[in-house]
């Protein structure tokens, strides 16, 4: 097992530096230091690996403790922060549970993952299917346990609750995961199903686990006394056995070879999944006959305008449902909640009362609603698949004249659409607050309102920007740029941090409109200076 993992990590370790060396040498100025000589430099090469198993590691730390603080404490502190810490840690013991312990083991199981790397080492390098499980799950079962070991002690002291128990919940968390993954195969040789291809029950499974490990965090009580649940004597020994039970059943599981293949055959990348991505991608963005009416198609209705304008006039027209739909969706949930808090204003005023208060509280959380309001990194991609893919492959399209011509009237168009779902949260907010009785004049209405319509104009920014910096996207719609993945997590990132802070309204709309010029002008600068350079077909 110890030749087959080294085998593994070696094939993942240059997989992996090779995909570094890429993106390093498509960063300015450094990445002229990178050629395609570098590839065959064996001790280039090495050093990228090391760097890649680096990453690997801290990425595995990071990742768990994003997940404790952003999933779990997080939403616990906001929803609960008057309750006693004891309190506390019940509900997110709670959703901890739910989470880890019952969604994440229907929906997730690495020996039926659909995964490349399977693909590569056991269809392409020949490497024995059940040589390559055992250490696959080997190698997932403890770096499992030692990347939650760190967070869960350190979540636990916040608590005040003993460091040992957060040792204790790694270890069951990992052995009940080993119990899913015997779960997983068990289905699998007996009935001939590949669980988490099953969506509809992945989903439901989904679904009702956070309604139950949410829900009871705005009733500040937990379903049961989770404390004396998960760390009793009885129920931690039995959890042992069953993870020691089913890793026997997986070391000495015969079938891995049908398990391999029933999931690399929709895994292939040469094939069915290149394929299926591809079609599954397009037809988010792709145009129907039905799209087109009679008075999109009449010609001589756009004589006033000429060159770029008169080619982007053409495309909001006839692409009207990727910009007028999502604008719908959006207005028809502002309204259903608005609707939501008159009927409560109605029923139960005291409820109405906490609502409202929760909501001024809470104003920092509307950087995170405005960004999934923001329309803009859909009408990115159409533009790409249904104009840019095309055009982009002539060489007058990629001069800067002309990328910057057509940045400005998409950038004029997106942010007037995404005005439209800003203005009416100002209204429903503003006049919700005014209908509870709270002290809140014209100046916080006009600074609250100033907020929302600068958020809103971030993120149109924002969205084209990254377009045209990064062009993050394939043929196939697939995105292939990590630093376009890294800066939109990062910008999701300081959201949530900024929901930790406790300003007033005046403050924070400082703040937001302060940040939002400041990012503005930095994007509108780069795109000036860089994206004749960096917006083309990959």
């Amino acid at each position: 097992m110890i030749s087959t993992l080294n085998t593994i990590m070696q094939i993942r370790g240059a997989s992996g530096a090779n995909r570094l060396l890429y993106y390093f040498g498509r960063l300015p100025l450094v990445g002229k230091l990178v050629n395609d000589s570098v590839y065959s430099r064996t001790s280039v090469k090495k050093t990228f690996t090391v760097v890649v198993l680096i990453l690997k590691i801290i990425w595995g730390f990071l990742t768990k403790f994003a997940y404790l603080g952003l999933i779990v404490y997080l939403p616990v502190v906001l929803a609960a922060k008057e309750l006693t810490l004891p309190e506390q840690y019940d509900l997110y013991l709670q959703v901890l549970v739910l989470l880890s312990f019952g969604v994440g083991t229907v929906s997730n199981a690495i020996i039926l993952e659909p995964k490349r790397d399977k693909y590569i080492c056991v269809k392409l390098m020949r490497l024995p299917a059940d040589k390559y499980m055992h250490a696959v799950l080997t190698l997932r079962a403890l770096t499992f346990f030692i990347y939650f070991v760190p967070a869960m002690m350190v979540f636990a002291h916040v608590y005040s609750a003993p460091l040992w128990q957060g040792l204790l919940l790694s270890l069951l968390l990992s052995l009940w995961r080993i119990t899913g993954e015997a779960l997983h195969l068990w289905i699998f040789d007996s009935r001939e199903i590949v669980l988490v291809k099953k969506n509809g029950l992945v989903w439901s499974a989904i679904g009702v686990g956070y309604l139950l490990a949410f829900v009871p965090l705005y009733t500040g009580n937990a379903l049961m006394d989770m404390d004396g649940v998960m760390f009793n004597l009885p129920l931690s020994v039995a959890l042992v056995v069953l993870g020691a039970l089913s890793a026997l059943y997986i070391a000495r599981y015969p079938g891995y070879r049908n398990a391999v293949d029933a999931v690399t055959k929709i895994d292939d990348p040469l094939l069915d999944m290149g394929r299926m991505m591809k079609e599954a991608n397009r037809k988010q963005v792709e145009t129907q006959e039905k799209d087109f009416t009679s008075n999109q198609l009449r010609p001589g209705q756009f004589a006033d305008k000429t060159g770029y304008a008169y080619l982007n006039a053409i495309f909001f027209s006839r692409h009207r449902r990727f910009l007028i739909q999502p604008i719908q969706r959006r207005l028809l949930i502002i309204g259903a909640l608005f609707a939501a808090g008159l009927l409560i204003l109605l029923t139960a005023p005291d409820t109405f009362s906490k609502l409202v208060q929760y909501i001024m509280s809470t104003l920092p959380m509307l950087v995170i609603v405005m960004s999934f309001t923001s329309i803009g990194e859909r009408v990115c991609k159409a533009m790409f698949f249904n104009c840019d893919l095309s055009l982009l492959r002539y060489g007058f399209y990629r001069e800067r004249s002309a990328v910057l011509s057509n940045f400005r009237v998409r950038l004029l168009r997106i942010s007037g659409l995404n005005l439209i779902p800003a203005a009416a949260i100002c209204v429903v907010v503003n006049v919700l607050i005014l209908l509870s009785g709270e002290n809140w004049g014209m100046t916080d209405t006009l600074i609250f309102s100033g907020a929302i319509l600068g958020l809103s104009l971030f993120f149109s920014v924002h969205h084209l920007f990254m377009y045209y910096i990064f062009q993050p996207y394939s043929t196939e719609l697939n995105v292939k740029n990590p630093f376009f993945s890294i800066m939109n997590s990062i910008v999701l990132g300081v959201g949530i941090i900024c929901m930790q802070f406790q300003s007033t309204p005046a403050h924070f709309a400082v703040t937001v409109l302060l940040a939002s010029a400041a990012y503005v002008l930095i994007a509108l600068f780069l795109v000036y200076r860089y994206s004749a350079k960096t917006f083309r077909v990959k």
